[in-house]
């Protein structure tokens, strides 16, 4: 037996962090890196965190055409995705496709008024983290002599 009672808040009337971070670190790390965030202060919610694995898969995801979309969301959200289509003077499907694929990496977010929705970016600023360091393999490489 469903329970009616229960509903969802839309998006607008969730209460998101000013940034978000978007990382290169693995899923491990990534859960450590928040568990260690909210022991240092557990009222610490000044960033949501965009985790992945490797570059490869950051620059997979945001393309030039992304990140204008992003930046253009970020200015002002769109009424439709047809309207931001518009807006970037490009086609509705690739748009689409971009807006969906954003949003199931939790960078945009919805609102429905009808048939159409609306998407937009919860957050002020989004902010990328990316460390490059020496691999563990080079450190034990043996040097020739």
């Amino acid at each position: 037996m469903s329970n009616d009672n229960h509903t969802t808040p839309p998006p607008e009337a969730t209460r998101y962090p000013e940034t978000l971070r978007i990382t290169i670190q693995s899923g491990s790390a990534a859960f450590d890196a928040a568990l260690d965030e909210v022991a240092d202060d557990p009222s610490a919610t000044d960033a949501a965190v965009v985790s992945f694995e490797t570059a490869a898969g950051l620059r997979k995801l945001l393309t030039d055409r992304r990140l204008e979309l992003l930046q253009s969301l970020l200015d002002e959200p769109a009424d439709s995705i047809t309207a931001l289509a518009e807006r970037l003077d490009r086609s509705y499907s690739v748009v689409h496709d971009d807006v969906e694929l954003l949003a199931d990496t939790g960078i945009v977010k919805f609102r429905h008024a009808g048939q159409s929705k609306a998407p937009f970016v919860p957050y002020e600023t989004i902010e990328f983290d990316v460390t490059i360091s020496a691999s563990t393999a080079a450190g034990d490489a043996e040097l020739p002599v």
